[in-house]
């Protein structure tokens, strides 16, 4: 089976609101490859995003309100969450772990790459990720 390479990224828990939860990054095997700040919401319905419970904002621009959105689909792994992601302007595969606690994200990201149309690659893939997370 083909397994892109994939490149992990630590954010720390750093404030948090009614809204959202606001992570920083904490540490990364490629540099510039998200931004420094991303943020946790709750799915409230007021975007196109189905099938998610959980957003992922990461910080593109100077407005968060214009900030590249990622809904985070369960992936059948409790805490354990995937979704497409634009990394450097590119549709890219990413893999999140949330740990129950929330202090801390970790990101596994398939940097110009996504499995599109295939559902079983994709949760075969998925699966592969997380085993060797």
């Amino acid at each position: 089976m083909f397994k892109p390479d994939h490149y992990k990224l630590e954010y720390h828990f750093d404030t948090e609101k009614k809204t959202f939860q606001q992570f920083k990054l904490h540490s990364t095997e490629i540099p510039d490859l998200l931004p420094d700040l991303i943020r946790l919401e709750v799915n409230n319905g007021y975007n196109s995003i189905q099938g998610a419970n959980n957003l992922l904002r990461i910080r593109d621009t100077t407005n968060w309100s214009r900030c590249s959105l990622a809904g985070l689909r369960p992936t059948g792994t409790p805490n354990f969450y995937y979704s497409d992601l634009p990394v450097n302007g590119v549709k890219s595969f990413i893999i999140v772990y949330l740990p129950p606690d929330r202090q801390n994200v970790i990101i596994r990201v398939c940097r110009a790459f996504y499995p599109k149309g295939n559902p079983d690659f994709r949760e075969k893939l998925t699966n592969e990720i997380i085993k060797n997370f």
